[in-house]
Formats: structure tokens, C-alpha cells, sequence
């Protein structure tokens, strides 16, 4: 791995991320190639790179890199929020 340079500072954060479902039900099993699509292309329009994803039938591990200004905070909400957004609607269709 690279450090990210900027003006005055050097920097390499990678976060492990666990997403676990509401208790630990096994539903991710049928839609996983769809969710794993749909994480990536909200790390694409963000801030943030996912650099490693494995689903398993009830949660989700995520190697995150960010820059220094992004918290882990912002980047579990946009994770959470827009997939969800994205699969509910999936679903009704």
C-alpha cells in the first residue's frame, strides 16, 4: 500500500468494517452479488475506496481507505443509508 501525500501531511487509514444484520438473520445469501455491486458504486461517488468485501450469509467485512477529513462515522451512514435506499427499492420493483 501507498501513503497518501497532501500539502502537510502523509497518510495511510484503512478501516475493517463488520456489518452484522438485525439478529444475525441469514439474508444476504440471495442478493449478495447485487449488494456487493451496489456498495461499489457508492464508494465510487464518495470519498472513500473499498478495497477488500466478503459476504457471508448473515454479515459483511469491509476494508476501507480513506483520506484524514473523512470520518468512520460519515462512511458507516452513507454505506448503510444508500444501500438500504437502493435494495428497498430493488425489491419493490
Amino acid at each position: 500500500m501507498k501513503y497518501e501525500t497532501r500539502n502537510h501531511s502523509k497518510f495511510l487509514l484503512m478501516y475493517h468494517i463488520i456489518f452484522v444484520c438485525k439478529y444475525r438473520k441469514a439474508i444476504l445469501e440471495p442478493i449478495s452479488e447485487e449488494l456487493k455491486q451496489i456498495v461499489i458504486d457508492i464508494s465510487k461517488g464518495s470519498n472513500f475506496e473499498i478495497l477488500e468485501m466478503e459476504t457471508d450469509k448473515d454479515h459483511i467485512h469491509f476494508l476501507i481507505k480513506s483520506e484524514t477529513k473523512v470520518s468512520v462515522l460519515s462512511i458507516v451512514r452513507k454505506l448503510k443509508q444508500e444501500s438500504t435506499n437502493r435494495i428497498w427499492k430493488t425489491q419493490k420493483e
